[in-house]
């Protein structure tokens, strides 16, 4: 009987989250945990995939909450645990917000905490809470980051204040893990500009009709980078979805 590869992917219920989801369960024995932001989230988009032989769909609320965490964690894990998902070998941190694309002195100080709640604090959240289910050594924690969170390649005046600085916060969190865990490979991937809600609310705020690049484009570029990532390689690295590497 071949085993069976677990994959956990958060905000899987749109955008690149559920592309990831469609293609992974097109692969035979995978198991695909989907996190969704809370039990009212829609999931007829997940509920309408199809699988491969051997594979299988979990949907599950996960949400953060400073105020109770342990509670949210104990919860997500009893889940799995009930779903008798015991060990995930790659954990994709994909869920995230690009809502706010205004210049610095425009920014709202509230939307830039929305964003670093969402997309550098979340992350961590997610790692924390799972990583007793991490398959040591050989995990794997693919943050979805964006390349607009590089200091070295900012892309001098674009208005993204409130989300390039938490694309950052996240990234240093992946690297910072690839240091501490000798048994996790973590890597932050660019999946390019692509054609979701995100990316087209950057477009918008610089006048661009719509992001160039298709969804299943950047889908097969993560993916590349997910499957070929290895503590000697990638890990502890910014890459783009095509492997080239991107400067913090």
């Amino acid at each position: 009987m071949s085993s069976t590869i677990t994959y956990l992917i958060t905000g899987a219920n749109r955008g690149i989250g559920l592309g990831l989801t469609r293609t992974l369960l097109q692969r035979p024995n995978t198991t695909v945990v989907a996190t969704i932001r809370s039990s009212t989230t829609s999931t007829a988009d997940l509920l309408a995939l199809p699988f491969a032989e051997g594979s299988r769909l979990v949907i599950v609320p996960f949400t953060l909450s400073l105020s109770i965490h342990s509670d949210i964690a104990k919860t997500l894990l009893a889940t799995l645990a009930a779903y008798s998902i015991t060990q995930i070998d790659v954990l994709v941190l994909n869920a995230g917000l690009g809502s706010s694309f205004l210049p610095t002195l425009q920014t709202p100080l509230p939307s830039v905490l929305t964003h670093f709640e969402s997309n550098t604090l979340f992350p961590i959240h997610a790692f924390q809470t799972l990583y007793p289910l991490l398959s040591i050594p050989s995990s794997k924690a693919i943050l979805i980051s964006s390349s607009l969170g590089s200091i070295s390649y900012m892309e001098g005046a674009a208005p993204t204040l409130a989300y390039g600085v938490s694309k950052a916060g996240a990234n240093y969190f992946v690297r910072k893990v690839h240091f501490e865990h000798a048994g996790v490979i973590a890597v932050a991937v660019h999946p390019g500009w692509v054609k979701t809600a995100n990316g087209q609310s950057f477009a918008d705020s610089i006048g661009v009709a719509e992001p160039p690049m298709t969804l299943e484009q950047s889908v097969t570029g993560v993916l590349a980078q997910i499957d070929g990532a290895t503590k000697a390689t990638t890990s502890g690295y910014f890459v783009s979805f095509d492997g080239s590497v991107i400067q913090w």
